[in-house]
């Protein structure tokens, strides 16, 4: 692992944001912070405002990892402020983001290349108003089936997600995701176990760290709030054949590939008793709080979020 004596200057974790999940992205940053702190790196929180990109230089930062979650975060916005500056970051670059953040965009791009995706239709909600419910409900459960997923097109952290079984609640779902983007993404529901793969890079190209089953409590599994409640969430290391394992790694490292992603992405899959799986999304800002995949990830694979976050600090500092 890399040492801090190897920086020139502090570090600078951005997180918080106005976004939706502004408090996600305050508890990702005060992880990462004291992470970074424990091994000696002289690291602190910046809050994505109007005093930013002045505090970032007058502080003499040497680079800075965005922990800003959703819109701003992940949709190229804090990565374009970075590269017009010229500070290095850790991440994809504001061009890879912009394809990642758009749901429907990235799974076009995956399916082209043979990843397997869920089934969707994509509903803006214009559409939705101008077209009618009825007129729309009957020919979308009819391509999906009865038990569907609806999410906004661009969002994180299951913001406005919704599980629908049966017609009579498909709209309600659809408001309900339209309160967070004006495109939706309608889905066909799989049923298995929630597996996340964290991806990161080193000298050799993109490497997987150890999967990571995520299991919620019963009625929790489009909560929110759950995401990020120990309570309600339990991360184990999943009980699948090494085959599906180096799988599930193969396909996360190649969907970072397909999306142009750099540094670090997860990639979250349903996985079926039988060992199929579709990939659901691949996140460009992995989580960092205390309940996240990507802090359980490194443990199981030998290291600290520290240690592997001060890595790739060091890698985009070469």
């Amino acid at each position: 692992m890399s040492t801090h004596e190897e920086l020139s200057g502090p570090v600078a974790v951005i997180a918080g944001g106005l976004s939706h999940e502004r408090d996600v992205s305050l508890a990702s940053g005060r992880n990462l912070v004291r992470e970074l702190r424990q091994l000696g790196v002289e690291a602190e929180a910046y809050d994505f405002d109007r005093n930013l990109l002045t505090r970032l230089e007058q502080d003499k930062v040497v680079a800075a990892v965005p922990a800003l979650h959703g819109q701003f975060g992940e949709d190229g916005e804090i990565q374009t402020l970075l590269e017009l500056i010229d500070l290095p970051f850790v991440g994809s670059g504001s061009r890879a983001c912009r394809v990642a953040w758009d749901k429907a965009t990235a799974r076009e791009l995956l399916r082209r290349e043979g990843i397997p995706v869920p089934e969707s239709v994509g509903l803006s909600a214009q559409t939705f108003r101008d077209i009618g419910a009825n007129a729309l409900m009957e020919h979308v459960m009819h391509r999906l089936g009865e038990r569907v997923v609806v999410k906004p097109t661009r969002c994180g952290s299951a913001l406005g997600v919704t599980g629908v079984d049966g017609m009579g609640a498909l709209p309600s779902a659809l408001v309900r995701s339209y309160a967070y983007c004006e495109d939706a993404v309608i889905e066909r529901f799989h049923d298995g176990v929630d597996v996340s793969v964290v991806v990161v890079e080193d000298a050799d190209g993109p490497r997987a760290l150890t999967p990571v089953a995520v299991y919620y409590e019963k009625g929790h599994e489009f909560d929110f709030s759950a995401r990020y409640t120990a309570e309600f969430v339990s991360l184990e290391k999943p009980a699948f054949p090494d085959e599906v394992l180096e799988e599930l790694s193969r396909t996360a490292c190649e969907a970072h590939r397909v999306l142009g992603l750099s540094d670090v992405s997860r990639c979250d899959f349903i996985v079926s008793p039988d060992g199929s799986f579709v990939v659901l999304e691949t996140a460009i800002t992995p989580g960092t709080t205390e309940t996240s995949v990507m802090p359980f990830a490194c443990t199981l694979s030998g290291a600290s979020l520290g240690e592997v976050t001060l890595d790739l600090v060091r890698r985009v500092l070469a």
